[in-house]
């Protein structure tokens, strides 16, 4: 019996360092985010609005939208819409990837997506989407949230939609229109954790084209107040990430909490 019990330790110790070696790289470079096929409209043009769940950039692999929590815009007055989502054709590559946007009004559009919360545990049996309370010889569990932001404009940027606080657990505010930020500027990014400005946390940047792999041209940290200078060296689709790792309260029901918000907008 103690012979037993010890070879059963020693695999659960075994499965969690494969874990670490194997499956930590990749949690760290899977990514959610917000695409479109031009960022800088005219009025009355149809804006498409493109979803990806990848682990690289450029932009890769394509996410379905119904399997998304909440995906919406704002319009420069404020208006909040959701996307008018087609039924699944798996014929279809636009249905899998996103929807048109009729750009209406002139000014500055913020999209968003919110990701179903998910657990993702690691069994003997290899990962399961379940909390340790649901699977009781899981190893480990992870709790994870992703968010995405995209700012784009039709005409000459305006409004305040792009600055609206929408109510993300982790959210990053411009607190400037992206769309009026040029070749050497800074962009003030505010950071908030359910609601709470979040100080002292990591913010990266980098433009599509930098790399293939996911590697930064900059990175900062947030202030007290939660606020990240970004500093735009390059013109081109910029891509900001800010992850989050946390405990989770309940250890019985999971370990770590996993939380990413990325925001992409152009420069000129």
């Amino acid at each position: 019996m103690m012979r037993q019990r010890k070879q059963k330790g020693f695999l659960k110790g075994f499965l969690l360092i494969i874990s670490l070696l194997i499956i930590v790289p990749q949690v760290k470079a899977h990514n959610l985010w917000l695409g479109l096929d031009h960022y800088r409209h005219k009025v009355g043009d149809t804006a498409k609005v493109f979803l990806y769940l990848a682990h690289s950039i450029p932009f890769a692999d394509l996410a379905r939208p119904k399997k998304m929590k909440e995906f919406f815009y704002l319009e420069p007055s404020g208006k909040k819409s959701k996307f008018v989502l087609k039924s699944y054709d798996p014929e279809s590559f636009f249905n899998e990837v996103g929807v048109p946007l009729n750009l209406k009004d002139e000014g500055t559009y913020l999209a968003a997506v919110d990701m179903k919360p998910v657990y993702i545990s690691l069994t003997p049996e290899g990962r399961k989407r379940k909390s340790k309370k649901e699977l009781p010889d899981a190893i480990s569990c992870r709790y994870v949230e992703f968010f995405a932001k995209a700012v784009f404009h039709a005409g000459k940027p305006g409004g305040n939609a792009y600055k609206t606080v929408l109510g993300q657990t982790l959210e990053m505010v411009p607190q400037k229109d992206p769309g009026m930020i040029k070749n050497g500027d800074y962009l003030p990014i505010k950071v908030l954790f359910k609601g709470k400005p979040l100080a002292h946390e990591f913010v990266y940047a980098t433009y599509v084209g930098f790399s293939t792999r996911e590697d930064y041209v900059f990175t900062t940290r947030t202030d007290k107040d939660g606020i990240a200078e970004i500093r735009i060296t390059n013109p081109g689709i910029w891509w900001v990430k800010v992850p989050l790792k946390k405990h989770h309260e309940d250890k019985s029901e999971c370990d770590t909490d996993q939380y990413t918000a990325i925001l992409t907008f152009e420069v000129k």
